[in-house]
Formats: structure tokens, C-alpha cells, sequence
């Protein structure tokens, strides 16, 4: 059918080409960019990830450039460091040929002045963009500082989650530092005030059953009026509360247990015997026995523990006695009053004082025989467990929190009574007293003050008495140690940030690749797509101008 009102073969005609037309203008627009995906409408996806990886490479990028900043930093330190290692090598040989007998000193001095002068210039020269890591500026002595440091930036991550951080490197300046204006540096003294007085650790690891002893000066009568009685308490401790027995000595008890009929006790044989009777009676003799002491003293006799009670203890104590118990000798002072025995050891505390940063203090425990294992007391224990962050040490509860914070979980029982500390295990967790005491054994507290420079290198004059040549030389050795040991650090530092350097600009390469795997346009695809499409927009031009020719075919009918 044909329409004068709708062309359909027209129609057709025009959607055709206006497809293509717009198939061609995206085709041009990748031509034109060289991207794939360039906008959001194109892939979200694709196009969010490779709008962050952009954002990360220029993070990466900016990375990159803090560490050449951070390389040229360490270059010069590093230079600088290895110049004051070669100085003072050169500073200990003069000072070695200084040591020979009849050599001018003050010539030797003279030199050791220009090597001074130019460790310092080495010093001051050490910086790049304001930054010198070997003449700081800390106004406390270094080895008062637990953290004086600066940090180099060194990467930059995106984690799993999609969180962002940047890591960094850190450089000790504590011990990198030359010169400090606080002190405290390699070319400088060191704190001299190392004194850490704590008094020694009197041990007492001779333990065995509770027991106590009395003196007996027979003979004695008791007559049928006369009754003596106390309370015996066996192994009560502070874990139990121990037997108790009540103990009744009488005339009656005395003729049991010697088999007469006076009432007469003649000697502390005999009275051992009636308080055999009397504990039998009571039914304590399966948890205490009666010895003689280790006292040579005739007439004494002990009270002991068995030790078969169910209590963790291992004690004797006599209370609530009534009657004529002086008859007895139970008025009498022990000699030996030995209860809940257990090995220990009591040392006391003298005065404050400040555990430096390099500084420790060291003992030893032995539980159950087992060898000993040493424990260090460091600033960085003392500052943990106090909550402080100075080091000092200012009582004996204050050493107590120390040594429970250092020993925790061993079972060590710490006590203070005034200046003094107790040591002994734990109850708890190590339970028994006399014979079945665990063994336990503490040394005494040793302070480990490090090697103490008493100079700056300023400071060496050969020509003067206030050192000798070996200690000057034994001094400038323990800077040249230091300052190696700080070139070795820097070195390390140094290949780290060339690797990470490296790295970075192999990662950015790796990013951009990744990126124009994504949103990139094969440009041959492309290419070929839109000659294929100018012929299609070509021919669907000719198309519609075909449709439109049935119109004019209506036209001629008209005429």
C-alpha cells in the first residue's frame, strides 16, 4: 500500500541511518580518545576501577618522588657518617702514637685539634633541604629519650577492603646523632649517673615440717586437783585452717603414760611420754610427734608436724593453755619456732633512682630445680609497667609492679613491707609448705650499667692529666664503634629506599598497563569498524533517497 501520509520504506530508511550515525560517532569518539571506556555510561565498572587506579598511580607517583627526597636525605647522612668513621680512625692512631714515651704531645694535640674541627664541620655540612639526622636539636640528653626519631615515606597501599595507608620508614636519630644540643651523641659524653643502688637478696632456701621446741626442768607433781589443757592447731596456714586439738594433761593421764601412781614427771624423757599419752588421747598423734632439738641444751623437747594432715601447711601452735602449763614448759620461749617453712628471699631497697635507656638490671629464678632463667629489667619494662615514661624508680612497691609485670604468669609472690621486698612462690599456684615446699631460688638483683663515655671528643687533650692516653683511647674507640654501627644502619636504610624506589616505578609502569587493559580501544578494531561504517552510513543514504522516490511516483498521478 502506498501512503501520501506515511513513508514506511522512508522510515525504515532513516532509522537505518540514523543507527548508524550513532554507532559511527562512538566509533570516532574511540578513534579520536584511544579509550575504550571513557566515561561511566561506557562500563561503570571498568570505568571506576580504572578511575581509581589513576588516583593510586599518582599517589604512587607523588611516592616516588618523597623517596628521592628521603634517598638524597640518607646519601648525605650516610657520606657524612662514613667521613667521621674515617676521622676518627685517624683520631685513635694519634692517639696511639700520642701513648709512646717521648713523643711531643702537644704536637700530637695540635692534630687532634684540626680532626675535632673537622669531625664538626662534617657534622654541620651534613644537610640537604634543612634536614641534618647527625646535628640535632633535642634539648634532653639522648639517652634520656625513648623515641626521638624522623620517618621517610616508602610506599603506598591499598588494602583488601579498599582502606588506604602510607607507610613509612623510621630513622633513629638517637642513634644517628653526632652532636646533640641536649648531649648525647656519638661525638659527646655519655649520662654519668649510672648509680642503681639496690641492696643484695638474702636467700633462705633451708625449709623442713613445722615445729617448736621447750625447755623442761623437771621433776614435777601434779596432784589429783592440778589439769592442764591448750589447744593444739596443726598445719594451719594462710591456704587452710589447719587441726585443731584439744589437749588435756592430768594426773591420771601422766600415770598412763609412765605406768605409776604419783603423778611425778622426772625427766623430759618421761614428759615426752605423758604428751604422747595426752596427743593419743585427743587423737592428734597421727599429725604430730615429740622430738629433742638440734639445740644442745638438756631438758628441751619439740612439738613437730607429721605433715599427714589434709591441709597445705606445716605448723604447730599452741593457744588457749590453762592450768599449771609452766610445770610442762609450755611458758618457755622456742628456740627454734619454725612454721610453714618455704624457700625465699628478702632484699631491700635503698633509694630512688632512674633506669636509663641503655642501662638493665638482671636476676635469676630456679623453680623446682629447674635451670635458671634470667629476667632483664629494661627502661621500656620500667615505663610499661609503672605507666610512666622517665625511668625512675622511685620505691619498693614501685620495684614490686616491675617484677610482677616482668615475671607474670610464673608464679612469683612479691611482698613489701616498708624498704623491703620478699620473694617466694605463690601458694596458689606452687601449694606446700616444709618438706613439700617446691624449691625456689632468686640471685640477687644485678645492675648492667653500659660502657660510660666520660668525654666529648672536644674534650681529649693529651697534654692534661684529666684522662689518661688508654682511656682517651678506649673512648674514641667506643665513638668509632658507634659511628660504624650508625653507618651500618643508614647503609641498610639506604638500600631499602633504592629498592622501593625501584619498585614504585616498576609499580606505576604495571598500573598504567593494567588500566589500558580495560579502558584502552584496539585502534585497529576501531579503525577498521569505522571505515565499515561510513560505507553503511553511505549506502543507508542512498537507501532513503530510493524511499523517497514512491512519493514522487503519487506526484505524477496528481498531475
Amino acid at each position: 500500500m502506498t501512503s501520501i501520509l506515511t513513508n514506511n520504506s522512508a522510515l525504515a530508511a532513516l532509522q537505518t541511518l540514523r543507527t548508524v550515525g550513532n554507532t559511527m560517532a562512538e566509533t570516532q569518539r574511540q578513534v579520536s580518545s584511544g579509550q575504550r571506556v571513557q566515561i561511566a555510561a561506557d562500563n561503570a565498572a571498568y570505568w571506576s576501577i580504572s578511575t581509581t587506579m589513576r588516583s593510586d598511580a599518582m599517589a604512587v607517583s607523588a611516592v616516588a618522588d618523597t623517596l628521592g627526597l628521603g634517598a638524597a636525605k640518607l646519601d648525605v647522612a650516610y657520606a657524612a657518617t662514613d667521613s667521621i668513621v674515617d676521622i676518627l680512625s685517624e683520631f685513635k692512631a694519634r692517639l696511639v702514637a700520642a701513648s709512646e714515651a717521648g713523643v711531643d704531645r702537644a704536637k700530637i694535640q695540635q692534630e687532634l685539634d684540626q680532626l675535632n674541627a673537622q669531625a664538626e664541620s662534617t657534622v654541620k655540612s651534613a644537610s640537604f633541604s634543612g634536614v641534618n639526622w647527625l646535628e640535632t636539636d633535642a634539648a634532653t640528653h639522648l639517652q634520656d629519650m625513648s623515641v626521638f626519631s624522623d620517618r621517610l615515606v616508602t610506599s603506598f597501599v591499598r588494602g583488601a577492603a579498599g582502606d588506604v595507608s602510607v607507610k613509612t620508614a623510621e630513622v633513629d636519630l638517637r642513634r644517628s646523632s653526632m652532636l646533640n644540643v641536649g648531649g648525647g651523641g656519638i661525638l659527646q659524653k655519655d649520662i654519668l649517673d649510672y648509680y642503681m643502688p639496690l641492696g643484695g637478696m638474702s636467700s633462705d632456701n633451708f625449709y623442713h615440717e613445722g615445729h617448736q621446741d621447750h625447755l623442761f626442768t623437771g621433776p614435777v607433781t601434779f596432784d589429783a586437783s592440778e589439769t592442764v589443757t591448750f589447744d593444739l592447731t596443726v598445719d594451719e596456714s594462710d591456704m587452710s585452717p589447719g587441726n585443731t586439738y584439744l589437749i588435756t594433761v592430768d594426773k591420771s593421764v601422766i600415770d598412763a603414760a609412765l605406768g605409776t601412781t604419783d603423778g611425778v614427771i622426772n625427766t623430759v624423757a618421761q614428759l615426752k611420754l605423758v604428751l604422747e599419752e595426752a596427743f593419743d588421747n585427743a587423737g592428734a598423734t597421727p599429725f604430730v610427734t615429740l622430738n629433742g632439738t638440734w639445740t644442745p641444751s638438756p631438758g628441751r623437747f619439740a612439738i613437730e608436724s607429721r605433715e599427714t594432715s589434709s591441709n597445705e601447711g606445716s605448723s604447730i601452735y599452741l593457744t588457749s593453755l590453762t592450768g599449771p602449763f609452766n610445770k610442762l614448759g609450755l611458758n618457755t620461749a622456742s628456740n627454734v619456732d619454725h612454721d610453714n617453712m618455704h624457700p625465699n628471699g628478702v632484699m631491700n631497697f635503698i633509694q630512688p633512682f632512674k633506669l636509663y635507656l641503655d642501662a638493665t638490671i638482671e636476676f635469676d629464678i630456679s623453680i623446682n630445680n629447674a635451670p635458671p632463667t634470667t629476667y632483664t629489667i629494661n627502661r621500656a619494662i620500667v615505663d610499661a609497667a609503672l605507666g610512666t615514661s622517665d625511668g625512675m624508680i622511685n620505691s619498693a612497691n614501685d620495684l614490686k609492679t616491675i617484677v610482677d609485670h616482668l615475671t607474670a604468669g610464673i608464679g612469683l609472690d612479691v611482698d613489701v613491707t616498708g624498704n623491703q621486698l620478699a620473694f617466694r612462690l605463690d601458694q596458689t599456684v606452687y601449694p606446700g609448705y616444709g618438706t613439700k615446699a617446691t624449691p625456689f631460688r632468686i640471685s640477687t638483683f644485678r645492675p648492667d650499667p653500659p660502657f660510660t663515655l666520660r668525654f666529648d671528643l672536644a674534650e681529649v687533650d693529651v697534654t692534661s692529666d684529666a684522662f689518661t692516653v688508654d682511656e682517651y683511647i678506649e673512648g674514641v674507640e667506643h665513638m668509632l664503634r658507634e659511628a660504624i654501627s650508625s653507618a651500618g644502619t643508614l647503609g641498610a636504610l639506604k638500600t631499602r629506599i633504592d629498592m622501593q624506589t625501584a619498585f614504585a616505578n616498576t609499580l606505576m609502569d604495571t598500573i598504567d598497563k593494567g588500566i589500558g587493559r580495560l579502558v584502552d580501544a584496539d585502534m585497529n578494531e576501531a579503525s577498521t569498524r569505522l571505515k565499515a561504517l561510513q560505507t553503511q552510513e553511505q549506502l543507508a543514504v542512498q537507501s532513503l533517497s530510493i524511499a523517497n522516490t514512491s512519493a514522487e511516483s503519487i506526484m505524477q498521478l496528481f498531475r
